[in-house]
């Protein structure tokens, strides 16, 4: 089998990365790399493959920095181009970035089968690009692979057949727990002059944020407001608009450094107070060091670490900013304590089922294994038939422990369905999958 995995900025290879080196140890599998050179930085890609012992990449397709509409369709046509030379078995792309819409896109419509990491994730935020990509990649997906419960009502909610949908967890899981022991050896906070849980770590980078000068300003401000040391790593993007507005003189009470290698950035949040971030993989990585998070942004895909109090969305207003600090500092103990002990993100076997499935599905494209799925926590859906026009799945709804709502003055004839789960200790452990089980 031949599997050909496309990444093109810095999150997809993060996040790729567990399930690249599992795939690569599978004797019956063969993996190629690319990259779309969406970040095309040293600091933003070839560093980080070094860093976490990646290969160079099969090829590099060099699109660059362009317009949305533009960078698109460049993944598009030199996806295409590699994809009809290479003829791989499937495409494998994570996320929500232009590359992996791009490159979903190319592989569909020459009738390569896709598979999408990451899938189901909703802001419900019709504005953000990533959200366009993310729904478009669902419908070319052969396979979902969706990496919590959410994404995957998500998917059912928005019609995706039960059998393109795989309940995976998040590869982020297992590379998180492999980088803990390296964390110790980063020397970031003493090169920034920084002390462990006594700074606040800033990061921007999306284009409503950095590409609109009040925004950006407002969240400068903030930051230089909150009362403690800003270590704040800055994005290429976000160092350009800087320079573009003229806000040189906001850095002056920030601790503002280069692109970090990424043990020095996850050293930089787990010893953080906490994270002011609009990157949703830093959401991620803050949740699973156990520090708190702020948001900056009006919604996120990541709804479970909202649920669970750890990640607070305050956008980019700086009143509301400074008031979510507030918030983390008179109640950091009690966050804290909500995060331990939940793993909304699986168990750390993510990439290993992901591959396992994937194999498995091309070994045999009409086979799905519910059952197995159901062991280790599919949602049971039960419907009451409607009498309205209400489309499919309309009425689901969840409190903070993910049990259903109900409201009490639903309108007669609305399609409800209850929601039933295995238990949370059921959830990511999948019968006979070993830690770290061979091919």
């Amino acid at each position: 089998m031949r599997i050909c995995v496309f990444v093109g900025t810095r999150p997809e290879i993060i996040k790729m990365a567990p399930l690249i080196k599992r795939a690569r140890r599978r004797r019956d599998l063969e993996l190629s790399l690319v990259h779309t050179g969406q970040h095309y930085d040293w600091d933003m890609s070839k560093r980080f493959l070094q860093e976490l012992g990646l290969p160079d990449p099969d090829a590099f397709l060099g699109v660059g920095s362009a317009t949305h509409a533009i960078q698109t369709a460049r993944v598009m046509e030199r996806s295409e181009a590699y994809l009809v030379k290479e003829r791989p078995d499937l495409a494998l792309v994570e996320g929500d970035t232009n590359s992996a819409m791009g490159a979903a896109l190319a592989a569909a419509k020459l009738k390569i089968p896709v598979g999408h990491v990451e899938a189901g994730c909703r802001s419900f935020d019709p504005s953000m690009p990533e959200e366009i990509n993310r729904t478009i990649m669902a419908d070319c997906a052969s396979m979902n692979f969706a990496p919590t419960r959410d994404a995957f009502l998500n998917l059912l909610r928005e019609g995706i057949p039960l059998d393109r949908i795989w309940l995976t967890g998040h590869p982020i899981v297992e590379l998180v727990e492999e980088m803990k022991p390296r964390i110790g050896e980063s020397d970031a906070l003493e090169r920034l002059g920084l002390r462990d849980g006594d700074y606040a770590l800033l990061t921007i980078h999306r284009e409503e944020n950095v590409e609109d000068r009040a925004r950006l300003e407002g969240i400068l401000r903030a930051a230089s407001d909150i009362g403690r040391a800003v270590a704040f790593p800055i994005h290429p993007r976000t160092k350009r608009s800087i320079e573009r507005f003229g806000l040189h003189g906001l850095l002056d009470r920030l601790l503002w450094t280069d692109p970090l290698p990424y043990i020095d950035t996850l050293a930089l949040v787990k010893n953080a107070r906490f994270v002011m971030t609009d990157s949703g993989g830093l959401q991620q990585e803050s949740f699973l060091l156990g520090t708190p998070c702020i948001t900056l942004r009006k919604s996120t895909e990541w709804v479970e670490t909202v649920r669970c109090g750890a990640n607070l969305l305050a956008g980019p207003e700086p009143r509301r900013i400074l008031d979510a600090v507030r918030r983390i500092e008179e109640g950091l103990e009690s966050i804290k304590g909500r995060i331990s002990g939940i793993r909304p993100y699986g168990d750390g076997n993510a990439s290993y089922r992901i591959i396992d499935a994937a194999m498995d599905w091309l070994a045999s494209p009409k086979a799905h294994p519910l059952s197995d799925q159901s062991n280790f926590g599919l949602p049971m859906l039960k419907g009451v038939k409607s009498k309205g026009k209400i489309p499919p799945f309309a009425g689901l709804a969840f409190d903070p422990e993910g049990r259903p709502l109900i409201p009490s003055d639903i309108e007669e004839g609305l399609e409800i369905f209850s929601i039933v789960h295995a238990p949370e200790s059921a959830l990511w452990e999948r019968p006979g999958c070993d830690s770290d089980p061979e091919p």
